[in-house]
């Protein structure tokens, strides 16, 4: 299908395929949320990332008319919030907006790289507009591009040093007065709770896991309050002497935690504490 989009900077009409321009975006939005998954340690399904940037590719068909600019701003935000709740799954609404920004920074900076591109090389048939970008190239053109953003995408992993985990389990050694005790630990993608004065992550334990350990004395224990889907509450916080994660072959020691008890059970017995990914870090 053709059509014909008007460039309001140069007044020149230029044929866009929609194919290509759906095509192009889909792609786009894939990788934008590649991106966000990597950089958040969330892991996301392919069919829904699919179809989160299956969404995104249908906003691309406003490329074809002028919309103004604060609209416009407005909806890439709306959009932005729909291919997240799309894409990942809920985790509660600090989860969902750190990754709506994280999404929408990524796209207002591939966008500034489009617009480096257009500046500096003025390649024939790129469009940009209402955010939305266009690019008229061969298939093969793309699929060499494609290669080439996996390939940055694995680098800036390694760079940065946020990797998705293989598995969102590992096993967790608790040292507490002279005692040890074992538990299985997910790693909790969504999880930011730390104890509020000091700043340290929090461990979330289920009680049954520790109920043959003495407790530190209620002077030496701190209230920890947390935020869940479920509402609001608080959590019985006290530090350990250290814990030890084994996670993908490596062990991780840490001392400045604290370990807050659930009186709920987390989960069917499949894990028995909610580990902070601040925790690996």
């Amino acid at each position: 299908m053709v059509l014909q989009a008007q460039e309001e900077e140069c007044r020149m009409k230029q044929t866009v395929y929609v194919d290509v321009l759906l095509g192009t975006n889909l792609f786009i939005n894939y990788f934008l949320l590649l991106s966000v998954s990597k950089f958040l340690l969330r892991p996301v399904k392919r069919w829904r990332c699919l179809l989160g940037a299956a969404a995104g590719a249908l906003y691309a068909l406003t490329i074809l008319v002028s919309i103004p600019a604060l609209l416009s701003f407005a909806g890439k935000i709306a959009l932005s919030a729909a291919i997240i709740r799309i894409a990942f799954p809920w985790e509660g609404s600090r989860s969902f907006l750190k990754a709506v920004l994280s999404f929408y920074l990524a796209s207002f900076a591939f966008a500034g790289i489009m617009l480096g591109i257009w500046f500096v090389a003025a390649p024939n048939g790129l469009i940009i507009n209402n955010s939305v970008v266009y690019f008229n190239i061969s298939p093969l053109i793309f699929l060499v591009l494609t290669v080439l953003c996996y390939v940055v995408l694995r680098v800036v992993q390694r760079v940065t040093g946020r990797q998705m985990p293989m598995e969102l389990q590992c096993s967790v050694t608790v040292y507490l007065q002279g005692r040890t005790f074992p538990c299985l630990a997910r790693i909790d993608t969504g999880n930011d709770l730390v104890e509020p004065f000091s700043g340290f992550p929090v461990l979330v334990v289920d009680e049954s896991c520790i109920m043959e350990i003495p407790l530190p004395p209620p002077e030496q224990c701190r209230v920890i309050p947390f935020q869940a889907m479920s509402g609001e509450g608080l959590l019985q916080g006290f530090r350990p002497e250290k814990i030890e994660i084994m996670s993908k072959g490596k062990k991780v020691q840490r001392e400045n935690l604290y370990i807050a008890v659930s009186k709920t059970p987390l989960s069917h017995g499949e894990y028995q504490a909610l580990l902070n990914p601040m925790l690996l870090d």
